[in-house]
């Protein structure tokens, strides 16, 4: 039914399944913790997809805690460094501001001597780009190929065997095998090294460390995966929920669905909300387009600093037009005064 369009008739037909379960903010993150549990004891493949990076993490720890206090997952954690992505902007990874003390710059593609899957610190923002240290050496990125980094900030997980991990890069390993953003993989053993074997045989050496937890993703990151059964947490916030990604959402579900809500009838109101419907940001990319200015920005610093950068530039043309306006209407009545004056 949702994929014809049929929103209001799917979510009504999922709660007369008993498939829409009522439960409070306060204790959401338990009761999938707790169903994920009962599927992953019976051995049948689940996700939970959530709204909010907030719950994603929220419900991965609940679930993995529930997972190994029944023997699940292995009892010994090995603790390893990860590196969390930070999602900025072209024009915000050309400003120091948004780099954390931390901060670590990960190559997605080869940048001149820096290979793929090099990290590095950053030096600093310079005209040309920026300008990233690895290994002692400076490799200046232009603002051309920005989209060729990733800023990351460094984070310790705990991992053991038959953990599930999502992954969040795509790089060539050193054993030739390739990994791709999004995938769900299944740990089999941590080595020593810090190098993890999955349990398809592939290894991700200790260089690959851009992996979270997998128990549970957004609903944008669940996009091209099945399983047979989804379990969905609704937050309740209105923009975080539309039409399109509650197809994306119970469509992943080979066997089944299991809706944890705190309101049904705001998440019925919500799913019926498109939600393609255009930016203000694009609206206005739109009607910039033609802008000489909007395109040498566009073409620098990408969409949001050109959109923001123009507007802000004819904010400032219009405000002075109305001053010389003002300037120009002041003095006519001040000519018309003087004459009035005189007797003109």
């Amino acid at each position: 039914m949702a994929a014809s369009g049929k929103l209001d008739e799917s979510f009504s037909q999922l709660d007369k399944m008993g498939a829409v379960v009522s439960c409070s903010l306060s204790n959401q993150a338990e009761e999938l913790a707790t169903e994920y549990l009962r599927l992953a004891e019976k051995n049948v493949s689940a996700v939970v997809i959530s709204q909010t990076w907030t719950e994603v993490h929220r419900v991965n720890e609940q679930v993995r805690e529930k997972l190994k206090s029944k023997g699940l997952i292995g009892a010994n954690d090995v603790t390893v460094q990860t590196l969390e992505k930070i999602d900025l902007t072209r024009a915000q990874k050309r400003d120091e501001r948004f780099y954390p003390a931390d901060a670590v710059i990960v190559f997605n593609q080869k940048v001149r001597e820096a290979q793929a899957g090099a990290k590095g610190k950053l030096g600093c923002i310079v005209k040309a780009g920026v300008l990233v240290e690895v290994d002692g050496r400076f490799v200046t990125v232009t603002d051309k190929v920005l989209d060729k980094i990733t800023v990351c900030r460094p984070h310790e997980a705990q991992i053991a065997e038959n953990d599930r991990l999502h992954l969040k890069a795509n790089r060539k390993l050193a054993s030739g095998d390739r990994v791709t953003n999004g995938e769900l993989v299944t740990v089999k053993s941590v080595r020593p090294d810090g190098t993890i074997k999955l349990t398809d045989g592939r290894v991700l050496d200790s260089s690959y460390r851009e992996f979270l937890p997998g128990y549970a993703v957004t609903s944008y990151g669940s996009q091209g995966k099945t399983v047979d059964y989804v379990l969905f947490s609704d937050s309740t916030v209105k923009a975080a929920t539309n039409a399109q990604q509650w197809y994306v959402s119970i469509s992943r579900g080979r066997r089944g669905i299991r809706i944890f809500t705190p309101d049904k009838e705001q998440l019925r109101e919500n799913i019926t909300r498109r939600g393609d419907r255009p930016s203000v940001m694009d609206l206005l990319a739109k009607q910039y387009k033609n802008d000489r200015f909007y395109r040498l920005i566009e073409l620098r610093w990408g969409k949001r600093a050109a959109v923001i950068m123009t507007r802000s530039r004819k904010s400032r043309r219009a405000e002075k037009m109305r001053q010389v306006q003002n300037i120009a209407h002041g003095h006519a009545r001040s000519v018309v005064r003087q004459s009035r004056s005189i007797g003109v």
